[in-house]
């Protein structure tokens, strides 16, 4: 067993796994649910909830029996918020690029195959549309999600393309896995990913893949996100493919200087 398995807490590791099934969307679970989504059984579910509620990272509706995020989630997660000079840095890098074309731009991280979004913001008086705060199956149908995808070996490509439920969200997205793999090869030889009316009708985007630039991994990517009566896609991308790839590659510079720094 290697040493870094060997100190590995599986308690820890399904508490914390409870904790980021909250999100904007998902604002109370039931243990049912919780049990279902994390593949756990009802008493060992039971078990790390109830903690969870003692410790008030949870807390339990006494009529419904369903719980949501406690005050320590929420001060924990204000106090990351306050002491992450990472983000600080993606923001400025963001709002720079989004008062010169005013235009919604979304920053999403790689979390279990799901992508978290990081920060975003909003173009003023457009129609528009951005990623939810977690995006789940949504590797195959959003310009992030493809761009993910060509970060990866052939290897972890196939095994990760492998987990994909090919769901259509519209008549546009891709539902077959080689068309996918073949979109992954464009995607590769230029450097960003477009969609177009692939999440949701009338939504063009483009994107570029965040990376660990010591080892070339994959760690989420950035979008430029248009409504289709705003602009085609041909020129969307013609405009904007250049402007994608340098903030997808000065983030990358931001997460890199921070790894350096630790």
């Amino acid at each position: 067993m290697a040493p870094e398995k060997q100190y590995f807490s599986t308690s820890l590791e399904k508490g914390l796994k409870i904790l980021s099934l909250f999100d904007t969307e998902t604002r109370s679970l039931t243990q049912t649910e919780i049990s279902r989504m994390l593949a756990l059984n009802m008493t060992s579910t039971y078990r790390f909830v109830n903690t969870l509620v003692e410790m008030q990272y949870l807390e339990k509706n006494a009529r419904t029996k369903e719980v949501r995020l406690g005050i320590r989630s929420l001060a924990l997660s204000a106090n990351i918020i306050r002491s992450s000079d990472e983000l600080r840095l993606i923001k400025k890098l963001v709002d720079e690029v989004y008062n010169r074309f005013n235009i919604t731009i979304d920053v999403a991280f790689m979390v279990d195959d799901n992508f978290m979004r990081g920060y975003q913001r909003e173009a003023k008086e457009t129609l528009t549309y951005h990623l939810p705060a977690v995006a789940r199956n949504s590797l195959h149908n959003t310009s992030i999600g493809k761009a993910y995808l060509s970060t990866l070996s052939e290897d972890s490509l196939n095994e990760v393309v492998g987990r994909i439920e090919f769901t259509a969200k519209t008549r546009n997205t891709i539902v077959d896995k080689d068309q996918l793999l073949k979109e992954i090869e464009k995607t590769r030889a230029r450097g960003y990913a477009m969609c177009v009316e692939e999440y949701l009708p009338g939504l063009i985007t483009i994107g570029a893949p965040l990376i660990n630039l010591d080892t070339g991994k994959g760690l989420g990517g950035v979008s430029f996100d248009f409504s289709i009566i705003q602009k085609d896609a041909q020129t969307m991308e013609k405009k904007y493919s250049g402007p994608i790839v340098e903030l997808a590659r000065s983030i990358s510079e931001v997460l890199k200087r921070e790894d350096n720094e630790e």
